[in-house]
């Protein structure tokens, strides 16, 4: 639901941007431990690099469920990147670019439970 081909910003030179917007209702139990009380909103910015891609969400705002509590959650300028190779010298970097791909969806749940919690 939140893959993004990143191909053509691999190819570009770094710097080269693209904004994406998504505002839309998430299927019911695609992240099994929240609901979504209202559509999710978000835009974000991608960034080429040298050797990866830098997803910056400019904002991110919902309402969700989460243990029986409804949570406001409204964020924005935060970072994530992607890499093409793992690099052992820097091992936090976990999120990789697959097939020029990338997978916003678990680091929008980290945002939000981050958010909650």
């Amino acid at each position: 639901m939140f893959q993004l081909n990143v191909s053509d910003l691999l190819a570009s030179y770094p710097g080269d941007s693209r904004e994406l917007a998504f505002q839309g209702e998430v299927i019911p139990w695609y992240y099994p431990n929240i609901a979504f009380a209202s559509p999710l909103d978000f835009t974000v910015k991608l960034i080429a690099l040298d050797d990866g891609v830098e997803v910056i969400f400019e904002t991110l705002q919902a309402m969700v469920e989460y243990e029986g509590d409804i949570h406001t959650v409204s964020l924005s300028n935060v970072p994530r990147t992607f890499k093409e190779h793992y690099d052992p010298i820097a091992p936090d970097d976990i999120k990789f670019i697959e097939k020029g791909n990338i997978d916003l969806k678990d680091i929008i749940l980290e945002e939000i439970l981050m958010a909650i919690l």
